[in-house]
């Protein structure tokens, strides 16, 4: 590193760390470029819902790195998906219940465009699975935040729901005492 900046100008070396920092881990740069194909392909079949909805979620991303970029790392890139597919769920359910059907289906689809990019869920038979392995692994000394904090060691936080794990883990608990 200290030759490139010999070699080149100052700022050579900054540029190169930015570039490693970025694309650190390879789920989220498989996600990052999948994004941005799927947005040419998008483009290049004129779907305007399927680029439109990319189009968000990248501005999203590119958002949530300017405004924390010293601390932004690319696994932040499942949650804000898993957001904007919250928020299209949370969308559709106020649209059909004020009798707007078509703005509901409108967001049924982007929310379907948007889980092609999420990792498969676990059930709730591989969550009590996982969950008891950390009790079994925790001891005498488990609480319900060392138990979801053991949990989330070992499964990505986007592949299952966080209501889901907490109201698991408190029932565990509860029949465990």
């Amino acid at each position: 590193m200290i030759s490139l900046a010999r070699t080149f100008n100052s700022r050579t070396p900054f540029m190169a760390l930015r570039a490693v920092r970025q694309f650190s881990t390879p789920t989220s740069v498989e996600i990052r470029s999948k994004l941005k194909d799927d947005l040419k392909t998008a483009m290049k079949t004129k779907d305007a819902l399927k680029a439109k909805v990319i189009r968000a979620v990248m501005a999203e991303v590119l958002n949530a790195e300017k405004a924390n970029p010293d601390r932004f790392n690319d696994s932040m890139i499942m949650p804000i998906i898993q957001k904007a597919v919250t928020q299209r769920n949370d969308s559709a359910t106020q649209y059909k219940t004020a009798g707007r059907e078509d703005l509901a289906v409108t967001e049924i689809q982007e929310r379907d465009i948007l889980e092609v990019y999420l990792p498969t869920q676990l059930t709730e038979a591989e969550v009590d699975e996982k969950l008891k392995v950390a009790l079994e692994s925790l001891g005498d000394k488990a609480n319900i935040g060392s138990i979801m904090k053991e949990f989330y060691t070992k499964v990505e936080k986007a592949s299952v729901k966080g209501d889901l794990v907490s109201a698991r883990a408190k029932a565990l608990l509860a029949s465990r005492s």
